[in-house]
């Protein structure tokens, strides 16, 4: 069934009005146009159908001319959100197999870019953007700077735009925001291309409530989709940064066969992220790490001994590995209010951990220079 928004926004300059974008959805057509070339931000497996996906934070860029262009979609799970020359956005939720036309553009040249704002439980396909022939234009060119994320719920957005703690899993779907997640925030002050190979209750050995041996991050993040075994594989996707937020492993943690203490566990996880981070850096030789750690102040000393000596093992694991720039990063965690879904920080608490974040990039300018 046809759908007609009206979309209008003013221009900052005064008397000056953008006219209005109109945007149908309706059933995907074989004439949609010429597709155009498009920059790929994140991981996905790109096909002659478009490009299959599932990890969060996706996005794609293109630019044409014209006063048209058209999404198509094959993708019931997730929200999407499309903005063109800088326009207020356009809210795509759960198209479908559908094209989805924005017109009414004034006359010229101009730049999309479409942002997946929800997770994926399972792989989806976005089609591609199109225009008439003769108005394609050649795709955005990468940025200099890239940063990836590896992590879980918080890097992805989890429930971010709630307000409440109390949410289902349909509002925890209706109110995740990638783009607005503090890893998104980050990497956009920066100017940097990012990936968010992030995923909700996973950790890098035991899974949020359990063991889980199967699906944690160590396993998970070599994937091109996170359900599918195939390698991820770029020769040019090399980030400066590499941040990682692997703490689900201790939330909710009962002793168990397989660790039958907190000690154990921490022994097991300083290990395995050590050799975590040698595999990293074998990928991205160049790059710096930044780890997301445990704030220990007023921990017990009991604690405080174990978590330095985690840190130690990280480190020397990484340092007999050859990756020499492994930074820990204790998180202030009392100075952010999570009021978001299941106790997750809301929109306001993540800009302002972005902050955080970028403070303690900007202290490190070398990084970028892969020192």
């Amino acid at each position: 069934m046809l759908r007609l928004l009206i979309l209008s926004a003013a221009l900052a300059m005064a008397g000056d009005v953008r006219p209005p974008q109109r945007v149908t959805i309706a059933p995907a057509t074989s004439d949609a146009g010429e597709r155009l070339p498009v920059h790929v931000g994140g991981r996905v497996e790109t096909g002659p159908t478009g490009y299959r996906h599932q990890w969060p934070g996706i996005y794609f860029e293109a630019a044409f001319r014209g006063p048209r262009v058209v999404l198509r979609f094959e993708d019931a799970i997730n929200e999407w959100r499309a903005s063109i020359d800088g326009a207020p956005p356009v809210a795509i939720d759960r198209p479908g197999k559908a094209d989805v036309t924005i017109d009414g553009l004034v006359p010229g040249t101009h730049r999309i870019r479409l942002d997946k704002v929800t997770e994926s439980a399972a792989p989806a396909r976005f089609g591609g953007f199109f225009v008439g022939r003769g108005n394609s234009l050649p795709a955005p060119q990468p940025r200099r700077r890239q940063i990836e994320f590896i992590g879980d719920s918080s890097m992805a957005g989890y429930g971010a735009r709630a307000d409440r703690i109390d949410c289902t899993q349909a509002q925890v779907r209706a109110t995740t925001d990638t783009p607005d997640a503090f890893s998104a925030l980050a990497a956009q002050h920066f100017g940097a291309d990012y990936q968010v190979n992030a995923i909700s209750g996973r950790g890098l050995i035991r899974n949020f409530g359990g063991t889980a041996p199967q699906g944690t991050m160590e396993q998970l993040w070599p994937r091109r989709l996170p359900a599918e075994p195939t390698p991820y594989v770029d020769p040019h996707w090399q980030p400066q940064i590499v941040m990682l937020k692997l703490q689900a492993d201790f939330v909710g943690f009962r002793p168990d066969a397989r660790w039958s203490t907190l000690d154990a566990l921490v022994a097991d996880y300083a290990k395995q992220y050590g050799q975590f981070l040698a595999q990293l850096h074998g990928r991205y030789p160049r790059a710096v790490f930044l780890l997301w750690w445990f704030d220990t102040s007023g921990a017990p000393p009991e604690q405080v001994a174990m978590l330095r000596t985690a840190e130690t093992q990280i480190s020397a694991e990484a340092r007999a590995a050859g990756a020499r720039d492994v930074l820990f990063l204790p998180f202030p965690a009392a100075q952010f209010r999570a009021t978001a879904c299941h106790g997750h920080y809301g929109l306001e608490a993540h800009r302002q951990i972005a902050d955080w974040l970028i403070r303690a990039i900007d202290a490190h300018p070398g990084f970028w220079d892969g020192r």
